[in-house]
């Protein structure tokens, strides 16, 4: 359940990386700004993904501590994926991706119905998905890589990322960027290189991923 993932998140964050937490996390979102949301995509909200925004509405970035989440990438807030979506609707001609799995669809790199959820800040981005090929599910979780012109499936549900999330951390597949530490006194979490998302490329967790 997606409640249980996520105790074990806020009990390993409580522990680890307290600052994110408390002071990078925002609160959690109101059932006025999911509703809201839901209305302009004039799709359903998957009910983890709900649950997710209602414990924290995403990150801070504005804040002292520059937190991050799953797989070391932002957490973005409601606001963020509304914005995005309205951005998207504007590019009406689509531009097609090189290369996807078969649950995702591979004609147009700005996807309104990819709710951007995570960001490395460059050319990689988590989406929940909304618009899958029948070979996927409403509500999975893929990634994209621009550079690579390349997307593919990661969970296929926000439940299934969270899970997965919560027993990387339990496993010792995160720690605090020391850099971030010595520098900014900045708790940001480092995936191990064997889980590494934004360089799936070369982590052994993403090597069944088709390469271009």
């Amino acid at each position: 359940m997606v409640s249980d993932s996520l105790h074990l998140i806020e009990t390993w964050l409580a522990t680890h990386a307290p600052r994110i937490l408390h002071v990078s996390l925002n609160p959690g979102a109101s059932e006025e700004a999911l509703a809201a949301l839901e209305k302009v995509l004039g799709r359903p909200l998957p009910d983890d993904y709900k649950a997710l925004y209602r414990w924290h509405n995403g990150l801070d970035e504005e804040v002292e501590n520059f937190g991050n989440f799953v797989y070391g990438l932002s957490f973005l807030p409601l606001e963020e994926v509304a914005a995005n979506f309205h951005s998207r609707t504007q590019h009406t001609e689509a531009v097609p991706l090189e290369h996807t799995t078969a649950e995702v669809r591979a004609d147009h790199v700005l996807n309104p119905y990819w709710l951007s959820l995570g960001f490395d800040g460059s050319h990689a981005w988590l989406y929940v998905d909304l618009d899958p090929t029948p070979a996927g599910t409403y509500g999975q979780v893929i990634f994209l890589d621009e550079v690579e012109e390349t997307a593919f499936l990661v969970a296929d549900s926000v439940t299934s990322l969270l899970t997965g999330f919560a027993q990387d951390l339990q496993q010792g597949l995160y720690s605090l960027n020391p850099d971030a530490l010595e520098e900014d006194d900045n708790e940001f979490l480092a995936p191990d290189p064997t889980i590494d998302l934004v360089n799936w490329y070369n982590a052994s967790r993403w090597q069944s991923v088709p390469r271009p």
